[in-house]
């Protein structure tokens, strides 16, 4: 999925195996390589699995509303909402500079691991906060780190991504028939002993 190969209906059509591209999962649109994050038919709301994670992890109260605002409304393909935080506040400043940058990078990068490195730094700084204000005789957890945090996000994300392209998957096998499957099983046999 990183580097767009996934066997779309678009690909098959061009590659004439079959004559039409629409989604598998019956949206009505035309299926191109990530078709699968955005499709009407799947509901944004298999989000909340993520924004769970976001809280279990103490996640940055600005960056998780800034990150979950976005992903909804990429996957919705509605508008992506500016973050608009308290230019006077550390963390909201760069909490908005991520989600700037997020944006020229692409919130489709973002299901596939490319984030702006700003959103560590700004999860850095509030776990830092979060360090600072705890009673002496509490300990905070060595596991927050902004570094460690942004892999699992990464994961999470990418976790996403995979899950939303196994639906997609298990629909378009669901419509093939036997009769297609054995067609396209020998053609490609063929193609292999010619080779």
């Amino acid at each position: 999925m990183i580097h767009n190969w996934q066997y779309t209906k678009s690909r098959a059509m061009f590659f004439q195996e079959t004559k039409h591209s629409s989604c598998p999962l019956g949206c009505g649109m035309n299926e191109t390589a990530m078709h699968h994050l955005s499709c009407t038919t799947l509901p944004a709301s298999d989000l909340r699995s993520i924004n769970r994670w976001m809280s279990h992890q103490n996640t940055a109260p600005p960056i998780q509303i800034a990150i979950m605002r976005s992903l909804k409304a990429w996957i919705s393909d509605e508008p992506i909402p500016q973050f608009n935080g308290d230019t006077s506040d550390k963390l909201d400043r760069i909490t908005a500079l991520a989600h700037a940058e997020q944006s020229l990078i692409g919130w489709t990068q973002a299901f596939i691991g490319r984030l702006s490195t700003k959103w560590t730094t700004a999860q850095g700084i509030w776990y830092d906060h979060m360090r600072h204000n705890l009673p002496t005789s509490q300990k905070f957890p060595k596991r927050y780190t902004g570094p460690i945090w942004m892999k699992k996000l990464v994961a999470q994300l990418i976790y996403y991504n995979l899950n939303r392209w196994q639906i997609r998957n298990e629909a378009a096998q669901a419509t093939e028939s036997a009769e297609d499957y054995r067609k396209t099983r020998e053609m490609h046999q063929s193609t292999i002993t010619a080779l």
